[in-house]
Protein backbone atom coordinates (compact mmCIF):
# COMPACT_ATOMS: atom_id res chain seq x y z
CA UNK A 1 0.00 0.00 0.00
CA UNK A 2 1.73 3.26 -1.09
CA UNK A 3 1.97 6.16 1.32
CA UNK A 4 -0.14 9.17 0.41
CA UNK A 5 1.90 11.97 -1.13
CA UNK A 6 -0.30 14.70 0.38
CA UNK A 7 -1.53 15.25 3.90
CA UNK A 8 -4.35 17.81 4.17
CA UNK A 9 -3.38 19.22 0.77
CA UNK A 10 0.30 19.68 1.71
CA UNK A 11 3.10 17.50 0.38
CA UNK A 12 5.60 15.95 2.76
CA UNK A 13 8.35 18.17 1.34
CA UNK A 14 6.30 21.34 1.94
CA UNK A 15 5.51 20.18 5.46
CA UNK A 16 9.20 19.60 6.16
CA UNK A 17 10.07 23.10 4.89
CA UNK A 18 7.32 24.65 7.05
CA UNK A 19 8.50 22.84 10.18
CA UNK A 20 12.13 23.83 9.52
CA UNK A 21 11.21 27.49 8.96
CA UNK A 22 9.10 27.45 12.13
CA UNK A 23 11.95 26.03 14.20
CA UNK A 24 14.43 28.58 12.85
CA UNK A 25 11.98 31.43 13.55
CA UNK A 26 11.41 30.21 17.11
CA UNK A 27 15.16 30.04 17.68
CA UNK A 28 15.71 33.57 16.38
CA UNK A 29 12.80 35.04 18.34
CA UNK A 30 13.78 33.41 21.64
CA UNK A 31 15.41 36.11 23.74
CA UNK A 32 15.61 34.32 27.09
CA UNK A 33 19.27 35.23 27.52
CA UNK A 34 19.08 38.77 26.25
CA UNK A 35 21.93 40.98 27.38
CA UNK A 36 20.34 44.43 27.40
CA UNK A 37 22.14 47.22 29.24
CA UNK A 38 19.43 47.04 31.93
CA UNK A 39 20.06 43.32 32.53
CA UNK A 40 23.82 43.88 32.60
CA UNK A 41 23.29 46.63 35.20
CA UNK A 42 21.18 44.26 37.33
CA UNK A 43 23.87 41.56 37.10
CA UNK A 44 26.45 44.13 38.24
CA UNK A 45 24.14 45.10 41.11
CA UNK A 46 23.91 41.44 42.21
CA UNK A 47 27.69 41.05 42.09
CA UNK A 48 28.08 44.11 44.34
CA UNK A 49 25.74 42.86 47.09
CA UNK A 50 27.50 41.78 50.28
CA UNK A 51 24.71 39.41 51.33
CA UNK A 52 25.13 37.47 48.07
CA UNK A 53 28.91 37.31 48.50
CA UNK A 54 28.49 36.10 52.09
CA UNK A 55 26.47 33.09 50.91
CA UNK A 56 28.28 32.06 47.71
CA UNK A 57 31.71 33.70 47.89
CA UNK A 58 33.01 35.26 44.71
CA UNK A 59 30.28 35.31 42.05
CA UNK A 60 31.23 33.22 39.03
CA UNK A 61 28.04 33.31 36.95
CA UNK A 62 24.72 35.16 36.93
CA UNK A 63 21.83 33.95 34.74
CA UNK A 64 18.34 35.39 34.36
CA UNK A 65 15.74 32.76 35.26
CA UNK A 66 12.49 34.71 35.13
CA UNK A 67 11.34 38.29 34.70
CA UNK A 68 7.83 39.57 35.36
CA UNK A 69 6.48 43.08 34.78
CA UNK A 70 3.58 43.94 37.09
CA UNK A 71 1.10 46.80 37.02
CA UNK A 72 -0.76 46.65 40.34
CA UNK A 73 -3.33 49.36 39.61
CA UNK A 74 -4.62 51.72 36.97
CA UNK A 75 -2.90 54.79 38.41
CA UNK A 76 -0.10 52.97 40.23
CA UNK A 77 3.39 52.72 38.80
CA UNK A 78 4.43 49.25 37.74
CA UNK A 79 7.52 47.34 38.68
CA UNK A 80 9.70 44.53 37.40
CA UNK A 81 10.53 41.47 39.46
CA UNK A 82 13.58 39.56 38.19
CA UNK A 83 14.92 36.24 39.46
CA UNK A 84 18.55 35.36 38.85
CA UNK A 85 20.44 32.12 39.43
CA UNK A 86 23.77 33.05 40.98
CA UNK A 87 26.65 30.60 41.11
CA UNK A 88 29.64 31.31 43.29
CA UNK A 89 32.75 29.54 44.44
CA UNK A 90 30.93 28.15 47.53
CA UNK A 91 27.45 27.40 46.18
CA UNK A 92 24.36 28.62 44.38
CA UNK A 93 21.42 30.85 45.29
CA UNK A 94 18.40 32.41 43.62
CA UNK A 95 18.26 36.18 43.99
CA UNK A 96 15.00 38.09 43.43
CA UNK A 97 15.21 41.79 42.57
CA UNK A 98 12.48 44.42 42.38
CA UNK A 99 12.86 47.60 40.33
CA UNK A 100 10.21 50.25 39.79
CA UNK A 101 9.27 51.81 36.46
CA UNK A 102 10.86 55.19 35.98
CA UNK A 103 12.68 54.67 39.26
CA UNK A 104 16.38 53.92 39.31
CA UNK A 105 16.12 52.11 42.65
CA UNK A 106 16.69 48.36 42.74
CA UNK A 107 16.26 46.24 45.84
CA UNK A 108 16.98 42.64 46.74
CA UNK A 109 13.70 41.14 47.93
CA UNK A 110 14.78 37.53 48.45
CA UNK A 111 17.84 35.30 48.49
CA UNK A 112 17.16 31.57 48.72
CA UNK A 113 18.69 28.23 47.94
CA UNK A 114 17.62 26.71 44.61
Amino acid sequence: MPLPSKYFGVTAKQLLVLVTVGCVAAYLIDDQNDTTPHNLALEGFIRSQEQVAEQVGAVLEVALVRQVVAHPGYNAAGYTRSEYAVEGERGRVLVTLKSGEGDSGVEVTQIRAP
